[in-house]
């Protein structure tokens, strides 16, 4: 009851449950095992809002476990097929030995149910060599019942009878009571192959072996109640039937006897295992009233109105030996005819089950698919930000390391800006000390006094340039004061033997003389320095002047060529040169 009221609370408050108001013992594992049997149904609504509502508690693997056993509960095998490969391809359990002893125990029922033979097989193979690495024989024979119910349903008695023995042999010692009771009902399930085969000296045999059995367990402590008295009862019916098929009638009245002392032959249904052996006694008027009290008991029990099963079916099969019993004729055919008609409805109710379960199947594909899809999204769109932030991030650091680099840059193109005019600065108030006066070149005062040349030909010391000059640098001097006093070097045709006719120099001295002085390569790389630093000196006297108008004044052929020949002069573009410029003289102020 207080399950039921459990589950009404549930369906009750629908999508308004807060899950997380459920209580820690319904989110667990072991709760809802236990609760499964009673209502699979309610069960499986659980489950779905707690995997919707993502409860914590319950692991997938969990998840998948349970609702294959619900499925099993309900019959819907295929359901529970399902459900039980989905589990087993989870780590949780695939890697755990344990848990994948039991999921492929539940995998191998299914199969048999479903009489999908070969994968039964398969995975009964897995099963045993699990069993057999674990040292759980009692595994292992679960398997070899399994092997021989599926045999048994394909009519192969002999092959059954062989895997019911071996598993058998496994446990037969056991004294696990859980393990006992595997072994009774393997019994039960070896005596039902000898009855059908009528072998009935064989069933006696095993009735013998599965009483002994039951005596055993009535002795120790783990049996439900009523279990033990059950187990009587469906030893003591059919062992009392069998005797009576191999005529031994006093054999079957003590039987027979012993079941009515059972509880179980009080009970509706429990009452209801004797008739076999009333049939064969033909005892016809106490299987009507037993199969009266049945069917009022099986409507009344919770079925209902639902009577489209093969437990009806069986009512239905026995009112029809009894009245033919009888010999009213009339009674047995229209029960015979209900049982007709049941039959078919229970065969189209199980085609209409069955499509119902491949349409329930199908809409669970449906549902992983498109929960496989979003999580696909879901991974592309996390992917995405995830690059788009590596991105930006990079694109930070990137924007970062060039602005600073941009900065370090245009410090140091101010601080050569500054070099440069100063060295402009020096050089023309060295030519105005030195070169003013054309006969001071002509002064042999510091004739051998050779000063170290800077590579720009200008002193350390202006003031004191006409004691340290050499002879040679005053004839560079000269004539370098005489190319850029004329502005010589503008003129297109200007060039080597203009210079020379110019200084006097040695033709083969020249470009010594231009490399030590003037740093300078060739005549050309000269000639383009002093239009450099006269472009320098027209973009300070007049700023409005576009770079290429510039270029031009200064005798460039190309503007490439005037960029190419100011980058190697000055280290920088005209524009930065401008820019660093701007920057350096209002640093003056600040």
């Amino acid at each position: 009851m207080k399950i039921i009221c459990l589950f009404l609370f549930l369906l009750g408050v629908g999508q308004c449950w807060a899950v997380s108001e459920v209580p820690d013992s319904v989110i667990s594992f072991e709760y809802i095992q236990r609760i499964h049997l009673q209502e699979p149904n309610q069960t499986l609504q659980l489950l779905d809002s707690i995997e919707e509502h993502h409860v914590p508690g319950l692991q997938p693997f969990e998840i998948d476990m349970l609702r294959s056993m619900c499925y099993e509960v309900r019959g819907e095998y295929l359901l529970e097929e399902r459900f039980a490969r989905k589990a087993l391809a989870q780590d949780s359990i695939r890697l755990v030995p344990m848990r994948k002893l039991r999921m492929l125990a539940m995998l191998l029922t299914t199969l048999v149910e479903q009489g999908k033979n070969e994968d039964a097989i398969r995975f009964g193979k897995q099963m045993m060599e699990l069993a057999r690495q674990l040292d759980r024989p009692d595994k292992e024979a679960s398997v070899y019942f399994n092997l021989g119910r599926m045999h048994r349903n394909m009519e192969r008695r002999d092959e059954a009878l062989t895997f019911y023995r071996k598993g058998i042999s496994l446990i037969e010692d056991t004294k696990n009571v859980s393990v006992m009771a595997r072994l009774s009902t393997a019994y039960g399930g070896m005596m039902g192959i000898f009855i059908d085969s009528g072998n009935y000296e064989e069933a006696i045999k095993i009735g013998k072996l599965r009483e002994a059995l039951i005596r055993r367990m009535s002795k120790m402590s783990g049996p439900p109640a009523g279990y033990i008295d059950q187990q009587y009862g469906y030893c003591y019916s059919k062992m009392a039937y069998i005797f009576l098929q191999v005529g031994k009638k006093e054999e079957a009245a003590e039987y027979y006897n012993r079941f009515e002392q059972t509880e179980m032959s009080k009970s509706p249904f429990g009452a209801s295992e004797i008739v076999p052996y009333l049939l064969e006694m033909r005892r016809y008027e106490e299987v009507l009233r037993l199969n009266t009290v049945d069917m009022l008991a099986y409507r009344q029990g919770g079925n209902g109105n639902d009577t489209l099963n093969y437990n009806y079916s069986v009512i239905l099969d026995r009112f029809a030996q009894a009245y033919r019993g009888l010999k009213l004729y009339e009674k047995a055919d229209a029960y015979q005819q209900r049982l007709t008609v049941l039959l078919d409805s229970i065969y189209s109710r199980e085609q209409a089950s069955r499509a119902h379960e491949y349409a329930t199947v199908f809409r669970l594909h449906e549902k992983e698919l498109q929960l496989a899809n979003t999580q696909v999204e879901v991974q592309k769109r996390n992917f995405l930000m995830g690059g788009l932030c590596c991105l930006l991030f990079f694109l930070v650091i990137f924007l970062v390391i060039t602005c600073r680099n941009l900065t370090i840059t245009r410090r140091k193109n101010r601080i050569v800006v500054k070099q440069i005019e100063e060295l402009l600065a020096q050089r023309e108030e060295l030519h105005k000390v030195c070169c003013g006066n054309p006969e001071a070149l002509l002064d042999e005062k510091g004739k051998n006094q050779e000063s170290q040349p800077d590579g720009t030909g200008i002193s350390d010391s202006v003031s004191d340039c006409a004691d340290n000059i050499s002879m040679e640098n005053r004839r560079f001097l000269r004539m370098e004061y005489a190319v850029v006093k004329d502005k010589l070097f503008l003129q297109p045709d200007f060039g080597r033997d203009e210079l020379i006719s110019l200084s006097n120099i040695n033709k083969n001295d020249l470009p010594r003389i231009l490399r030590k002085y003037a740093n300078a390569d060739n005549v050309s790389s000269y000639l383009n320095r002093l239009r450099v630093e006269y472009a320098i000196k027209l973009m300070k006297e007049k700023p409005n002047l576009s770079f290429d108008a510039i270029a031009k004044e200064a005798s460039f052929n190309s503007h490439s060529t005037f960029y190419r020949a100011f980058y190697k002069v000055c280290g920088m573009t005209p524009a930065q040169y401008m820019k660093a410029f701007g920057k350096e003289n209002d640093s003056q102020f600040e």
